[in-house]
This record gives C-alpha cells, sequence and structure tokens, in this order.
C-alpha cells in the first residue's frame, strides 16, 4: 500500500517536530537550571539529555524530562557499580584501597534503590520525598570519593565517575525543583 504523498509529508513534520520539541525543552531546561545552581554545567546537562533522547523517545514535557534524568542516572549509576566490579577484582590495589572501593560499591547499590524511590514519589507527585531521594544518592557519589581522601597520598580511581554521577543527580534535583514551580 503506498501513502499519499501529503501523508508522507505530514508524519515527516510531525516527526521532525516532535524531535525538536524534545531538544528545546532539553535546551530550555537546561539553561533555566542552570542560571539558578552553579554546580550545574549547562553543556553537560544538554549533552547527557540529548544523548539519552536520542536513544528514547524525546522528552515533551518537564514531568517526562524528570523522569529521563532520573533514569539516566540511575542508568549511569548501574555501570558505575559494573566499574567499581571490575576495579575490586584488580589486585594492584592496597587493602585501604580495596576496602573503599567496596564501601563505594555499597554506596552505589544504595544510591541506585535511592534513586528508584525518588521515581516513585515522583509519578505519586510527592516532590519532597523525590527531592530528598535524589540529594541521597547525590551524597552518596560524595562520600565515595571523600573517603580516598581520608588516607595522605590515597588517589580515587572513580574521581570521573562520581563528578559525572553528581552532576546528574544535579540535573535531576534542579527539574524537580522547576516542576515543583510550575506544578
Amino acid at each position: 500500500m503506498k501513502l499519499p504523498f501529503y501523508l508522507v509529508i505530514f508524519i515527516l513534520f510531525q516527526f521532525l517536530f516532535q524531535c525538536s520539541n524534545g531538544s528545546n525543552i532539553i535546551h530550555q531546561s537546561c539553561k533555566e537550571a542552570s542560571k539558578n545552581d552553579p554546580n550545574l554545567s549547562y553543556d553537560f546537562c544538554v549533552a547527557s539529555l540529548d544523548e539519552a533522547a536520542s536513544k528514547n523517545k524525546p522528552p515533551t514535557s518537564l514531568e517526562a524530562l524528570v523522569g529521563m534524568s532520573i533514569q539516566l542516572t540511575k542508568s549511569n549509576g548501574t555501570n558505575i557499580i559494573s566499574f567499581i566490579s571490575k576495579l575490586l577484582k584488580n589486585q594492584t590495589f592496597d587493602q585501604y584501597a580495596k576496602a573503599c572501593l567496596q564501601d563505594c560499591f555499597d554506596l552505589y547499590k544504595d544510591s541506585l534503590s535511592s534513586l528508584e524511590d525518588a521515581m516513585v514519589a515522583f509519578k505519586c507527585k510527592d516532590l519532597d520525598t523525590a527531592g530528598i531521594k535524589v540529594s541521597a544518592a547525590l551524597d552518596d557519589s560524595v562520600t565515595c570519593e571523600d573517603q580516598f581522601k581520608d588516607k595522605k597520598g590515597e588517589i580515587s580511581p572513580l574521581t570521573m565517575e562520581n563528578h559525572v554521577y553528581f552532576e546528574l543527580n544535579v540535573i535531576s534535583l534542579a527539574f524537580i525543583q522547576m516542576f515543583r514551580q510550575h506544578y
């Protein structure tokens, strides 16, 4: 069955509009959020969410963007847990570093649970609980990084991962706050 030309054009424009609408909400929301939070980088926000939107259905509302940002953070946390598991098998780390890595593994597992709770709370429009749970996940990345600093000369092998996870959580928190203002 061959579709009429005008129907093909209509479908194409709908698709393009939906993609650009998702991109617009990402850019606008990242711009607004980064103005209000010094821990939030506009470029990082846009790059992270544009990439996530290209793999999934682009968000068409701030509510969908909050969900997407929490899901992106959960996915990143899952990747970090996998990375830590590989590091724990590495024989070059001393006992202190291995203990820190094990603590980080446990912290990230807890943070994924917190993010799941945040998603449930957000869907129920319990924005206070959602914000508290995302904040807990954010704190876990900071705690992971800080414990390596307790021993002089110890260098965290997770600095970049902790920083990215921190920023992703900051994005989710900022979007929850923006949603609260518009809700």
